[in-house]
């Protein structure tokens, strides 16, 4: 055992959290460390000088904000080691990863479509459902999404967008080059009216976990309201299933800046207002919240629960 290890766990050993044996080796090692031994008393002291300071009661927003963050954190560690899994022990997972992953859709937007692509595109408008209005060169690179229009009635979408030569790809939502380019949009162009038609089309396809994703980032830092209002449509018949959906929706509904995807968010977890997180935040905000209405909803909607002894 040597003192970097040692001055790792201080904290967890001064509130015993450290394993027996590891407690007794560190002990031992403060014993012939005055290095180490100065470093815990300077610690304990530090511990009792907080103890005697008085504890405030958080407030029930505070705690069901942190609950969810932390729930999410976890759900996302574990995915993250089951891709490592996946990547250091199954090759054909890995790629299959690669391949439906976004962030593969964002380095191709970034780092440009090669020739081979852009031939495979030219093929497929020839017979295939998406066509492409221009030609594409060995150096053409995306420059940015410039329009989305939905054709009224279908689940049809046209996206303008820029190379060094404008290009536009039409199909259906359901085309992955079009979900690419739409999921690329939502998240990365400027114009705030491109992310809501972007957004808007995605709507129809919320049941892929990669949309919802992108439906949840808009919904978490959109600067637009109307873009944020939209996701949360998208988000809504997810909410009861999700966790992250309905953590997304109950930050919306407890930070959101705007009264309209507050109000949203509020009437999109009602199906789940008996989790303990939802309940939390209506009780806080059925006493607290500024708007008159959203104290009034959160007030009818505990009324209409059981009550918990």
């Amino acid at each position: 055992m040597n003192c970097e290890w040692v001055q790792q766990n201080i904290t967890l050993y001064l509130y015993n959290e450290l394993a027996d044996d590891a407690r007794h080796e560190l002990e031992q090692h403060i014993a012939r460390c005055k290095v180490c031994a100065a470093e815990v008393s300077e610690q304990q002291e530090f511990q009792v000088q907080m103890g005697a300071l008085p504890v405030e009661e958080p407030s029930a927003s505070f705690l069901a904000a942190a609950r969810m963050r932390l729930q999410e954190a976890l759900e996302t560690a574990e995915q993250k080691r089951a891709w490592y899994h996946r990547f250091a022990f199954d090759p054909s997972a890995w790629l299959r990863q690669l391949r439906f992953s976004p962030a593969l859709a964002s380095l191709i937007f970034l780092v440009g479509f090669g020739g081979g692509i852009g031939a495979m595109y030219s093929a497929m408008g020839k017979g295939g459902p998406t066509v492409i209005s221009k030609p594409r060169t060995e150096e053409a690179s995306i420059g940015g999404i410039t329009s989305i229009e939905k054709e009224p009635g279908t689940n049809n979408v046209k996206v303008q967008y820029d190379t060094r030569l404008p290009a536009s790809v039409e199909g259906s939502v359901s085309d992955p080059k079009v979900q690419d380019l739409l999921l690329y949009a939502a998240k990365s162009n400027e114009n705030s009216g491109v992310r809501l038609n972007s957004v808007d089309a995605l709507t129809s396809k919320a049941s892929d976990p990669r949309v919802r994703e992108t439906l949840t980032y808009a919904l978490r830092y959109d600067s637009n309201p109307g873009v944020r209002l939209m996701a949360l449509d998208g988000l809504g018949p997810y909410v009861k299933d999700d966790i992250r959906v309905r953590n997304a929706v109950l930050e919306a509904l407890l930070n959101d800046s705007n009264l309209g995807v507050r109000s949203g968010a509020l009437h999109a977890l009602n199906p789940v207002r008996a989790d303990s997180s939802v309940r939390m935040a209506l009780q806080q905000l059925s006493k607290e919240d500024p708007s008159e209405y959203i104290r009034t909803e959160c007030q009818r909607m505990l009324a209409s629960m059981p009550s918990i002894d």
